[in-house]
């Protein structure tokens, strides 16, 4: 008779991460709407009732899901970001946590994308789905007004070439779902090209 392999002890820490990844992949690559509290918990080898210990329902698990990979985004663009960098370091540090956090964004567009598409509406999605789009529009267009003031960038419309780039970047994670590809990294790194031949990158003036 084969012994049973140990589970391994989580940490309440480590164990409410495992939840929030196993939940996101599953909402993603199901329906979120068709997923069960039962279903997750199967996956994190846990019960049901030690999942509620963690989160109340599988709404508030949507949102932690959501949120966790958002949480993951902006801090590792927070850490790429030195102090006082140059306009063009902040907008490609934005695009490089893309690539490198891919995997784990491709779920998080497909989570806010079925979202969006349900019909369904809740108060506390909408907000923090919001407030990324938000925040990415804000860094953005805070280093391409610094980008054009110090004359490193050619002029632009600051607000639409925010928007375009956010927009071009969601592009490419719904591209390559329909499309079934795995390009997600170079057309982001393709996208970073483009970025520096649509503002003309000069360097700054000579002091």
């Amino acid at each position: 008779m084969t012994a049973r392999t140990a589970r391994k002890r989580l940490q309440p820490a480590e164990r409410r991460v495992l939840i929030l990844e196993e939940a996101l992949r599953l909402f993603a690559s199901r329906h979120f709407s068709v997923v069960t509290v039962r279903d997750i918990a199967l996956v994190c080898d846990i019960n049901v009732g030690l999942l509620y210990h963690y989160f109340e329902n599988k709404d508030d698990l949507v949102r932690r899901a959501l949120g966790h990979a958002i949480e993951q985004l902006v801090a590792g663009y927070e850490e790429r970001r030195a102090a006082g960098a140059e306009p063009l370091a902040e907008i490609l540090a934005w695009l490089d946590i893309h690539m490198e956090l891919a995997p784990t964004l491709a779920l998080m567009v497909k989570l806010m994308s079925d979202y969006a598409s349900s019909g369904l509406r809740d108060a506390e999605l909408d907000a923090l789905i919001a407030g990324f789009y938000g925040r990415e529009q804000q860094l953005l267009e805070g280093a391409l007004a610094r980008g054009v003031a110090s004359g490193a960038f050619a002029p632009v419309d600051i607000a639409r070439t925010a928007r375009r780039i956010g927009l071009m970047l969601d592009g490419i994670f719904h591209a390559s779902a329909s499309r079934g590809d795995d390009r997600i990294v170079a057309d982001i790194a393709d996208l970073a090209d483009f970025v520096r031949e649509l503002l003309a990158v000069r360097g700054l003036p000579a002091a």
